[in-house]
């Protein structure tokens, strides 16, 4: 079972853009995430609107989680999508449908999964792992 401290996270671009549903100024940050001196286990997107609050308008994480490297492709890989935000109670992330998702990850991934078919498996675990370690580690997050 994959740790968040087991993991190294690869921050490695950004960009900035307009969020579709309001029109405000948006901004996604992706990278890697890497078992610690080992493999890579994902890749990731993080987009917010700039400004507003997360209890008003999460967080989503894109998560691509599998086998990279050579002679790896996108038959190795899965999406899962997550939501983060935070309210009176604190923060909180939730897995999300990918399929929702309008960022295209075909070419990245081969399956693109609902949060039925994450929630209570091993992927689970490992995309709450690798969420942790992103927010400890990437500083470009809100």
């Amino acid at each position: 079972m994959i740790q968040s401290s087991d993991l190294e996270v690869e921050p490695t671009g950004e960009s900035g853009g307009t969020c579709d549903c309001c029109g405000n100024r948006s901004r996604t940050v992706w990278g890697f995430v890497h078992r610690r001196g080992a493999e890579t286990v994902a890749s990731y997107f993080v987009q917010w609107t700039v400004g507003r609050s997360l209890a008003e308008h999460p967080a989503n994480f894109d998560l691509i989680l599998g086998s990279w490297g050579d002679g790896a492709s996108a038959d190795d890989r899965c999406a899962i999508s997550m939501l983060y935000s935070e309210n009176e109670d604190g923060p909180s992330v939730m897995v999300i449908d990918a399929t929702d998702r309008p960022r295209d990850m075909s070419s990245l991934a081969s399956s693109v999964l609902t949060r039925a078919e994450v929630i209570g498996t091993p992927l689970a675990a490992a995309a709450f792992a690798i969420v942790d370690a992103i927010f400890l580690q990437d500083d470009r997050l809100p």
